[in-house]
């Protein structure tokens, strides 16, 4: 899907943030800080662990977003057909169709939500050394 191909894109500023997020956990544990911002932390990175470092858990960061939005997509028509939408403006309608939507989005979250927590683990893990310092 369109998603999954712009996470090639996206990927590298998802890895960035991430570490710093997790450097900020950390540094309240009282680990020293590694990274002073985005920039540093690309530059390290790619120093350090090379390159493709800043593509850390592109796989499963496209398998999430191709079966988050798929489960999504997929079950909107179906839920709406099931509350019986009738293409209307009615405020009854657009409530059965937000209900739909509602529904749809947590099913996609359920389903992406492994993938989500691989790419996240994959993202912080180092191989020069802890993301913290």
């Amino acid at each position: 899907t369109a998603t999954a191909c712009a996470a090639i894109f996206t990927n590298p500023l998802e890895v960035l943030k991430t570490r710093l997020q997790v450097q900020g956990e950390l540094s309240k544990a009282g680990e020293a800080v590694k990274y002073t911002g985005m920039v540093d932390c690309g530059i390290k990175m790619a120093r350090e662990e090379g390159i493709l470092s800043l593509q850390k858990g592109l796989a499963p960061g496209m398998a999430y977003q191709f079966f988050m939005n798929g489960a999504r997509l997929g079950c909107y028509p179906s839920l709406k057909r099931f509350f019986g939408d009738d293409g209307s403006h009615s405020p009854l309608n657009v409530a059965r169709q937000v209900g739909a939507g509602a529904i749809a989005g947590a099913l996609g979250a359920v389903v992406g939500s492994p993938l989500f927590m691989i790419k996240c683990r994959l993202q912080v893990a180092s191989t020069a050394s802890a993301a913290g310092g």
